[in-house]
């Protein structure tokens, strides 16, 4: 079968297409717990009492300190308060709590683990995962060519130079000027 670009192009677009639906149905999966798929305060929120005694986990900001309140937003404008239980965390107003615990009557969640999310993590994550994120793809610049007319990406026999890269090489015009009899 002859590989040609109009082949490639369909097969990508094939495979960017089954990523779109996968990713659709993922998160059109409704909760549940048999299978390690928990309630949110998304779910929480919409009908607490049919959640009662499942298990369930929530991300929320601490609202109260004692007893141990967190809040959690969901939707436009929407939020849930839960108390929480059987818990020795001692996090402060404004904190992020992560919990997974049981569901209970009267808005409260018996905890199972929690554990506080410094504000400084998401900053950082988003630091290092733009840092690797620059490696890869300067990797990828200097050590693959596209080939316009397979539509392919190739090995290059020699990686770009860093001078080159980043536009700053200029041996191209000094051996212009030393072929035309410069002699300094």
């Amino acid at each position: 079968m002859k590989d040609t670009p109009m082949r490639r192009l369909a097969g990508l677009l094939a495979l960017l297409g089954c990523l779109f639906a996968l990713t659709v149905a993922f998160g059109a999966l409704s909760p549940n717990p048999a299978v390690g798929s928990y309630p949110n305060g998304h779910h929480l929120g919409g009908d607490y009492d049919a959640w009662v005694g499942e298990k369930a986990e929530v991300w929320g900001t601490v609202v109260q300190t004692d007893p141990l309140v967190i809040e959690d937003e969901y939707g436009t404008g929407e939020s849930i308060h839960l108390e929480l239980t059987d818990t020795n965390l001692d996090p402060q107003l404004g904190e992020r709590v992560a919990v997974f615990g049981v569901v209970q009557p009267g808005h409260t969640l018996r905890v199972v683990n929690a554990f506080t999310i410094p504000a400084t993590n998401f900053t950082y994550m988003y630091l290092v995962s733009f840092g690797a994120g620059l490696w890869v793809l300067t990797r990828l610049v200097r050590t693959w060519r596209v080939d316009r007319r397979t539509w392919s990406l190739e090995p290059r026999p020699t990686p770009l130079s860093w001078r080159r890269l980043l536009g700053v090489d200029n041996s191209a015009e000094r051996r212009t000027y030393q072929s035309e009899g410069d002699d300094a």
